[in-house]
């Protein structure tokens, strides 16, 4: 068996980029709401709380002549579950969680084991801790991850108006709803919003699927999740883990409908910035600086002028493999494409760049493609009308392609900017009159000019290097 390990977090550094557009990477803990877990000293739920749990549901039970299902169950179907996350309308990141902490099958204190002989668990873990990812404190504040019904039943307890924003253990008990289904086991659902629990009474029935509350850090809890768990039975004791592989020993077969694998890796968000995105400690809401539109000349906070921060976040990482990431036009061509090589394996990992951003008015597409997953978000340059007329101004090349000497030709203008498809800044160079001549000392291959005038651009173009 696995040895208990405190877990931690690596990330990569959200900080300004300079022009050349190269990622600054910094791989270690963050202070943040995502490096923060609960652990064996402190618990989601207390022996305490247990016992209550346990007290309530069973008055409750016999109150509704539910208390013997289990008893007469013979030959009934087991319960099987959905996920009992979904993201709210409106909220359109490409997933929305990660598992910080399954089920303990290993009953030595001092050792681990979840249900896959790994180490993604902590010492005595009774469930499934389903955290919210990335920007937990800003979904639960905009109730953009609900808590859903993983099967049908009828619900058992309930308990709401709890303070929903704690960080760190405590006595505090959490919001939670109980539920009990058909074949007398039973589904706990804690650590929720304040005021978000459902109004469906004690007694009455829930469908599969429907909403019962939404994610939050009520309880002994140091951050937004979900702790989900499930009795075949009236107390803990009788617990299962719905995961099933070869170290589960409470359970012989899944009691998921379609069980998701222990590993899920994958980009679950790629976003547009106006600047570098921040990440306070735990109870803070994060500052995402997110914007889905640049109207041109863009200057954002902190960046190279015309420059923008495109983020990626993986759930997962595993070393070796890569992310093909680029920026598309209306049309679906490339204007900028580059690639992120992951080095290390982490259970989250975000990346941001600094690239500069087109400036011909349309909608863009920003794509990552990540262990044979695309996530995608689209954003618009918008170029005003002033603007727009004196982007028309005529330039040329001569020769195009060019074997690296070439002329500009221009009506006006002061300064010339070349770039390479990657957004690297390969040429800077002041612009002498309508016609200036320059050198470009690089490989072959497509590269692109701005044409600037007093610090904004008014024309742009093409150039093939052919050696």
């Amino acid at each position: 068996m696995v040895k208990a390990i405190p877990f931690s977090i690596l990330l990569a550094a959200a900080i300004p980029l300079p022009a050349q557009s190269q990622p600054f990477v910094a791989d270690g803990p963050l202070h943040s709401p995502y490096s923060l877990e609960n652990d064996a000293e402190y618990p989601c739920i207390s022996t305490a709380e247990y016992a209550l749990i346990a007290r309530r549901s069973l008055a409750n039970a016999q109150t509704l002549g539910i208390d013997k299902v289990r008893e007469n169950r013979i030959g009934a179907a087991f319960t099987l579950f959905q996920w009992p996350l979904q993201a709210a309308n409106g909220m359109d990141d490409c997933s929305y969680y990660r598992i910080s902490a399954y089920v303990d099958h290993d009953a030595s204190t001092g050792s681990i084991s979840d249900y896959q002989c790994m180490s993604t668990t902590y010492d005595g873990h009774r469930g499934t801790d389903i955290s919210t990812w990335p920007f937990n404190f800003h979904k639960m504040d905009h109730d953009m991850v609900e808590v859903v019904a993983a099967a049908s039943g009828t619900i058992l307890d309930k308990h709401d108006g709890e303070f929903d924003r704690n960080c760190s253990s405590n006595t505090m008990t959490a919001n939670y709803v109980m539920i009990q289904h058909l074949d007398g086991s039973r589904a706990l659902y804690w650590h929720m919003k304040n005021g978000s629990i459902t109004s469906t009474a004690i007694g009455q029935n829930v469908v599969a699927g429907e909403k019962i509350g939404v994610v939050g850090s009520s309880g002994s809890s140091s951050g937004p999740h979900l702790h989900f768990e499930v009795w075949d039975g009236s107390t803990v004791a009788d617990r299962i883990d719905p995961y099933y592989s070869v170290c589960n020993t409470l359970n012989s077969f899944s009691w998921w409908l379609a069980q998701k694998p222990h590993t899920d890796t994958r980009i679950v968000r790629a976003s547009t910035h106006s600047t570098d995105i921040v990440l306070p400690g735990c109870p803070t809401t994060e500052t995402l600086n997110e914007s889905s539109s640049f109207t041109i000349p863009f200057q954002g906070p902190g960046l190279p002028a015309g420059y923008a921060k495109f983020y990626i976040f993986i759930r997962e990482e595993q070393s070796g493999l890569s992310a093909d990431l680029s920026i598309l036009d209306s049309n679906g061509a490339p204007y900028l494409s580059w690639t992120y090589n992951s080095t290390s394996n982490a259970s989250t990992k975000i990346f941001g760049w600094s690239k500069i951003l087109p400036t011909v008015a349309g909608t863009y597409t920003f794509r990552s493609i990540y262990n044979g997953d695309t996530c995608s978000s689209n954003f618009d340059i918008v170029v005003p009308a002033g603007i727009a007329s004196a982007y028309g101004l005529p330039s040329s090349i001569h020769p195009n392609p060019s074997d690296g000497k070439f002329r500009l030709d221009v009506e006006s203008g002061d300064f010339l900017e070349v770039q390479d498809m990657l957004g690297k800044q390969v040429l800077a160079a002041p612009i002498r009159g309508k016609r200036s001549e320059f050198v470009l000392e690089q490989k072959p291959g497509l590269y692109s000019y701005q044409v600037f005038s007093e610090g904004k651009p008014i024309s742009r173009g093409k150039l093939i290097l052919a050696k």
